[in-house]
């Protein structure tokens, strides 16, 4: 018996020392690593703050430097230190813009040679154009078409990269190419990643948005709501084109549900009826309808809304009275018109009306 505990502590003590032996190596390693990755980074801030020399003093960037680029961009290591480099000098306020532009033709050819890499380098290398976009104008480049050429045998990681490159060199018609490829091959994208790269785009968003709005009928309901939130954001000029879609009966839900939330940046009071009778329709309209209309409601006041409302705390869905107490708050309805809610029988609809009432006095008061 003795001799197994004392097996078992030697058999512990020797696993101590292994691994005291390896984190020692490790942190040695470390800061080897460590020290190599400043250096390379320090190098190349040395030659980049060169070339920003030069270009204030008048002087073209040096042909010598075009070539080191060249040469040692290649390596994606490489490029992750002249990445850093970048973000290091843009940190202490330094203008990078001219000196990328100035590059532009050899940013170029390395996209060509990357084009040939495994996805995880297309990636990066479009990650890259995203931090450093090399455009003096938005009109369509040689570029562009080079890194929507990356979407072909990629992933999801290099695709979003791609889009986001894209969208920082401020092109519509690389968006629209990009947005068509990925609806022809049925490539999934999820579309909150979709709305928000869209928000980010630095060129022309109205004209964005008609060129995307054109492809209504052609392109997956995944991108399409994703069109149309970016729309929502940015245009008041699809009020009528947006009424003419929600009164058609062959839109999905998720459309119809995105274009409601439209009318509610945008007040449209032609809306206003349809978005009533989904509230009043008891059978035929999808709940989640339901609910985005009583959200929507508190932008159109009338009587016919109020009562609508007062209406839907009576309905079994939770969220739907919720919005519509939240509504019926916001459109700041006389408590007297509430009177018979509060001293009703339906504990439901009091509890929630109550509640919204007490939220927005405390809201007040702070």
């Amino acid at each position: 018996m003795n001799f197994s505990i004392d097996k078992v502590i030697y058999s512990y003590l020797f696993v101590c020392c292994v691994l005291l032996i390896y984190n020692i190596i490790y942190i040695a390693y470390s800061k080897r690593e460590k020290k190599k990755y400043n250096k390379k980074v320090n190098g190349w801030k040395k030659e980049i703050r060169t070339q920003l020399h030069n270009l204030n003093l008048g002087r073209a960037i040096e042909e010598n430097h075009k070539k080191l680029l060249n040469k040692r961009l290649n390596n994606v290591n490489e490029l992750i230190f002249y990445v850093r480099a970048l973000d290091s000098l843009r940190d202490t306020g330094l203008k990078l813009e001219k000196y990328i532009q100035e590059n532009y033709l050899v940013i170029q050819e390395l996209a060509y040679k990357y084009a040939r890499k495994e996805s995880m380098s297309r990636a990066f290398f479009a990650y890259f154009i995203f931090k450093n976009p090399p455009q003096k104008d938005r009109d369509y480049s040689p570029l562009m078409e080079i890194l929507i050429s990356y979407m072909d045998n990629s992933t999801v990681y290099c695709r979003e990269n791609v889009l986001n490159a894209l969208y920082a060199l401020g092109n519509s018609q690389a968006i629209e190419n990009s947005l068509q490829i990925m609806n022809d091959r049925q490539w999934f994208h999820h579309r909150k990643l979709l709305s928000d790269g869209l928000l980010t785009f630095a060129g022309d968003k109205y004209d964005l948005a008609e060129r995307l709005w054109s492809y209504f009928k052609k392109w997956d309901d995944n991108i399409m709501v994703s069109v149309i939130q970016f729309i929502t954001a940015y245009s008041s000029n699809f009020k009528t084109r947006f009424f003419s879609v929600l009164q058609s009966e062959d839109i999905s839900i998720e459309i119809k549900l995105a274009i409601m939330r439209y009318y509610r940046r945008y007040v449209y009071k032609p809306v206003e009826p349809l978005l009533i009778a989904y509230l009043n329709d008891e059978k035929e309209v999808d709940e989640n309808i339901k609910i985005v209309a009583a959200a929507i409601l508190d932008k159109y006041p009338s009587k016919e809304t109020i009562d609508t409302l007062k209406k839907a705390l009576h309905h079994r869905n939770w969220y739907l009275r919720y919005n519509a107490a939240l509504s019926l708050v916001n459109l700041k309805v006389d408590i007297e018109k509430l009177q018979d809610v509060l001293e009703g029988k339906d504990r439901y609809a009091k509890e929630i009306l109550s509640y919204m009432i007490e939220q927005r006095k405390v809201e007040e008061e702070q």
